[in-house]
This record gives C-alpha cells, structure tokens and sequence, in this order.
C-alpha cells in the first residue's frame, strides 16, 4: 500500500401541500447563490435553522426538533432528494429513484424491513437445485397490473431480459450477469434471448439457471433492477411509457400526481395482491436538494422523516440530543471518482498523488462534524470474514513524490482540474475542502463545478468531467456489491478504468464455494483497485436522519434502505411513550 493508515421548538400545525408562503423565508436570509425560482421550495438559509436550533443542546422540555403534531389521516411526507432522473426500474440508477421505483412495483422478491432479509413477494415460494445453479419461483395466483392487465412469469422473462438487452443501456445490468450468458448476451456477444439462463415454462412458473453459484443471489432480487416492467405498455408508448398518463404498474402504491422539481404523491393500488397490508392513504415525497430547505420543511412539520444525508453536517452535533433524531452506520461509501480517459488523469502516479493529499479526518472532523468515518477503501465495514484491502491515508509527502513521478513537480505546468458535484451543499464543502488541500500540498489549481442531479449523471455517465463526486450503497449485502463497480464495461463504473487482471479475480471468486478463499480473492481484487486510485475513497457513510415519533415501520437498515409498504402513522403516539420516558412531549 502506497500510504500509511492515520488514527481514526415546537411549531404550530401542518400547512397543506403545496408549501404555504408562510413558510418561505424572507430574500434576505437566501443564498446569494442564483435560485431557481421555478422551483416550489425558496432555498431556506441556514440562519433560520440556527434561529431555533442553538448551538448548547436542547433543554430536557425540547426533546423533539420542530412540530409534533401529525397530518390528519394516514399520510406520510418525506423529502426523496433530487429530482429522479427517471422511474424505469431497468434503467434508473439512484436512490431517489429507486424510492419511487420500488412504490411502484414489486419483484418477485421483497425485503423484510428491518433485516433486509429475502421474502415473499410475486412468488410466493421458491426452490434451488442441490448445486446452487437453478431457482425455481412459483407465483402468487390472480396478479395484475393496475390497468386489470393479468402479470405472469412471461412478464419477468421480458422483463429480465430486457435489462439485460445492450439495447436498454441499464446502468446496473451486471446485477444480472450471475445468469447463465447475462454478460455475454449484454455486452452483445451472443444475440440470441433464448440462450440465456431463463425461461417461463408455464405462467405461474419462473426458472432461472445461473452461471455459477451465487451467495447473494437472492439478496438481489430484491433490487429495483429486477422488478417486472409491463410489456404491453412499453410497446405501446416506448420511452414515454412511465409518463403519469402512461405508467401502468403492479407495486402497493399508484402514482397519484406529479410535478417536477416539487414532489411525487402515491396512493394505494386497488389492484395490489397484498392491498390489506397498506395502511397509508397517501404518500408525499418531496424532491428538495438543499439540505438547509430539506430540515426545515422538517421542522415545520411539513414532512415526517428528513432522511439520511439531508441534514446540514454542521449542524449534526446539535441534533444529537433530540428524541427523533437516529444515527447508526450502514453499507455506503463517499468517493471521488477519476476520469482516466482524460490526461493527465491516465496517469496512476498523478491518481495517486490525488489520493495521497486528501485529508479525510479533517473532512469528517470538520466539514462534517463527526457525522461520518474517515474511510481509504471501496468496501464498507460489516461483511463477517472480509478483510478488505489496507486503507489510504493522508501523506503529502508521499503524494508530493507521486507528482513529480508523473512529471509535475509542485504542480508546475498541470492542467486546471475541475471538481464536479451535484447539489448539495455538503458535496460543496467537501469540495472546497479538497480544492484547498490539493492546491496547498500539490500546488494544483482546482475549479468547482456544480450541477443538477440529472445533468449530473449524464456527465459522469458520458465521462465529460475530470474528477467527480460520486458514493455507492450496497445493493445486497455483500463486498461484491462494491468491486463490481471496478469492472471494465460495467455501467456505473463511470471511470473508464478496467484491468483485465481485477474482472478475473472478480470472476474467480465468483465461482469459488469457499467463502474463505473467495473473500481473499476479493481483498487482492480491492488491493489492485485501491493500488490504481481510479476512485478516491473519502468517507464511511452513517445513517443521520429525523423520524418524527408518529412514524411506525421505518427502521434503519444495513442499505438505508426503507419498505415504503411497511410504514403507517400512529396517532396515539403519545400513548405508547415508555413508561420509564422521562421526558413526554
């Protein structure tokens, strides 16, 4: 390893949707930043937060942070982030769309909510063959699509199928390369369908032959890149086909209404196998991108759960004493990934020296306030028996000589880099971080670029950017989750950077039954990467959110990821505190 690991209020009630201009600040407390006023949210400065969140802890009488009084019926709000660039579950790539995706439709798999562990969903139950290749899935009776369309197994040997399809440009179709000629057939090698491992030999059956035993397999299915898709639909209307006058879906939740850059509200679907388990009337998620607006809007009362990564990092160490505030890590990493295309960016010295002159600790200690880990890999911690390779750690030494290995002594006569975010305005400060650091250590001139999170995407996609911010969680729980981001061709790589030597190990230890010997295939496949610096590890992800104390169903996961289904509003709260509570709102 090139590096040397470093030491580790009560407001009143709620306003309607949409926001209340009482609840706009005054342009006097607003970003001098340019505001898109088309947008429904006026950005909310962080002088109205401090205005009622000091900086001493709370007294014992303030054990909630803002209003504690819930909406009337069963309505949950929350704030999804950026607006999703899409809602097609074979082609999204995101949380916040995959939230949207996963209201919608439903595989044949589902996650407990709060294990994550697999369960019955379309099928009701499975078998797998004694050597691990072949799942057999049986499917509920009646299904239907929304439209009273009928939903059997032909609909998932499309539906696979076509995220698999070069054709569909799926961003997570490696998910699916476990299948038997999955990566064959995406990257365009055989054309045939009918070669790959699926089949629907009756309308209640669903088969799948894999290439070689996969530990997480079921894991998987779970994801939203596995959910059915109507095929009537899409034939119909193509791209457009998950326009609110066109999506037809099969999920516990419709699509009630939508408008760009203001929110998203769900409704429960009649035509759902599982109707009696949904106990909310109604869904609201917000697409807020400031995380001062985002808290606020908490705050007041105007939504129920401020999720994770959408508090201001300044001001997590206030938060802390509330009642309805929740901390605890899970499968996710913060990193800057490397455009390798690019020069001088092919070079490994220059990548390294980049890697070398970050200093996570001051990050996480000081522009995050102890809100996340310094982290100096890919994989997260909480894999049982993996190692996972040795960190990078800040040493401008040491990256000091990486740079004049590449030619570029104290920066002289190296190209302006340019450091792309989406918005945020943590992403921001993590950046200008950054851009201090590199231009104090290496002598590089750094310029920040920031842009919307589908304008985003599409950069870091094409590679039109030099360094860019990007993070990962885990799609099942295992470090496979993470490496497969490395392989050449994968299609959230978005690095350029492949070695024949890494896809090997990968597949090596695909096809390794010991889990012993396959986690040491995977530690030299990591070390390789980490060796490389086509991505620029910064920080271990924790879970700091707000759940008001009415929510019931939402717990925090390994995957910060949270069943929508299972969530429900309890209006007796108050009734149901501890006895032993010493403090009752």
């Amino acid at each position: 390893m090139y590096g040397k690991q470093r030491p580790r209020c009560h407001f009143g009630g709620i306003p309607p949707t949409p926001i209340h201009p009482a609840f706009r600040m005054p342009s006097a407390l607003l970003s001098s930043r340019p505001v898109n006023h088309s947008r429904p949210f006026t950005r909310i400065a962080l002088v109205a937060l401090l205005a009622t969140a000091s900086c001493t802890p709370p007294a014992r009488d303030h054990r909630y942070f803002g209003s504690v009084t819930p909406a009337k019926g069963q309505v949950f709000r929350f704030n999804n982030g950026a607006e999703p660039e899409g809602t097609d579950p074979g082609v999204i790539s995101g949380q916040p769309d995959g939230r949207v995706a996963r209201a919608l439709f439903e595989g044949l798999i589902v996650s407990d909510p709060q294990t994550l562990m697999p369960l019955p969903g379309l099928a009701y139950r499975w078998e797998t063959s004694a050597d691990g290749l072949v799942y057999t899935y049986h499917l509920r009776p009646g299904l239907q699509w929304n439209d009273g369309t009928r939903l059997d197994s032909r609909d998932f040997l499309y539906s696979w199928t076509r995220a698999l399809d070069p054709a569909t440009v799926s961003r997570n179709a490696s998910l699916l390369y476990p299948i038997r000629n999955g990566e064959r057939f995406n990257k365009g090698e055989i054309t045939d369908p009918t070669q790959l491992g699926l089949a629907a030999p009756d309308d209640s059956t669903f088969v799948v032959t894999l290439e070689n035993p996969t530990a997480y397999w079921l894991f998987l299915n779970s994801y939203y890149t596995f959910l059915p898709v109507p095929r009537h639909t899409i034939e119909k209307w193509g791209v457009r086909w998950t326009r609110p006058e066109h999506i037809v879906n099969n999920g516990p939740y419709n699509l009630g209404y939508w408008k760009q850059y203001d929110r998203f509200e769900f409704v429960p679907n009649k035509s759902y196998w599982d109707r009696s388990a949904v106990k909310l009337d109604r869904i609201i998620a917000y697409t807020v991108d400031d995380l001062n607006t985002s808290t606020n809007l908490y705050k007041a009362g105007v939504t129920d759960w401020n999720p994770s990564g959408y508090i201001p990092g300044p001001f997590i160490p206030q938060m802390r004493p509330f009642a309805d505030f929740r901390q605890g890590r899970y499968q996710g990493v913060y990193f800057y990934s490397v455009n390798v295309t690019r020069k001088p960016y092919d070079n490994v010295h220059v990548r390294r020296a980049l890697n070398l002159a970050i200093d996570r600790l001051s990050i996480t200690r000081d522009v995050l306030k102890g809100s996340r880990e310094p982290w100096g890999r890919l994989t997260p911690e909480g894999y049982p028996g993996y190692q996972g390779a040795p960190q990078v750690a800040y040493d401008p030494a040491r990256a000091r000589e990486e740079l004049i290995q590449a030619g570029y002594p104290g920066g002289k006569g190296f190209p302006k880099l340019n450091i792309l975010f989406n918005t945020s305005e943590d992403h921001r400060r993590i950046a200008e971080a950054i851009q201090a650091m590199w231009k104090r250590e290496l002598g590089i001139d750094v310029e920040l670029s920031n842009q919307d999170w589908g304008s985003y995407l599409q950069a870091t996609t094409s590679l039109q950017y030099d360094v860019a911010r990007r993070s990962w969680i885990g799609d099942y729980l295992d470090p496979n989750s993470f490496l497969q981001l490395l392989s050449a061709g994968d299609g959230n790589n978005r690095s350029g950077w492949g070695d024949p030597a890494y896809d090997a190990l990968l597949k090596q230890a695909a096809r390794t039954l010991d889990p012993t010997e396959r986690f040491r295939l995977l530690t030299q496949a990591e070390t390789m990467a980490v060796e490389s610096a086509p991505f620029l590890p910064i920080y271990h992800y924790s879970t700091t959110e707000l759940v008001k104390p009415w929510v019931r169903g939402l717990y925090q996961t390994a995957l910060d990821y949270h069943p929508l289904k299972s969530i429900w509003i309890d209006h007796d709260w108050r009734r149901h505190l501890p006895r032993d509570s010493s403090v009752h709102p």
